[in-house]
């Protein structure tokens, strides 16, 4: 019988007792990280949101953070929000 790391049911059967303050997830970081992305997807989903990747010039990026800081709002807000703006919805 082999262990996964995923598995949630023998997570404890077949490792050794350690000493000192437990670990807050069973789980190796990885696995973890995985588990986080994959919730975050299904909560954007629910939102309504989808994922955009982009490559654009540092100086631009920059200008965006400024104008994110004045504000106050996130550097995906004011984007959200300049083109809702360009494209008049």
């Amino acid at each position: 019988m082999s262990v996964q790391p995923e598995d949630r049911t023998t997570i404890d059967m077949f490792s050794t007792p350690r000493r000192g303050r437990p670990k807050s997830s069973p789980y190796d970081r990885r696995s973890q990280s995985r588990f986080n992305k994959r919730h975050q997807r299904m909560r954007d989903k629910e939102r309504g949101l989808q994922r955009l990747e982009v490559k654009i010039e540092g100086d631009i990026i920059d200008a965006l953070d400024t104008a994110a800081s004045e504000l106050k709002l996130t550097r995906a807000d004011v984007i959200s929000l300049a083109l809702k703006q360009w494209l008049h919805l």
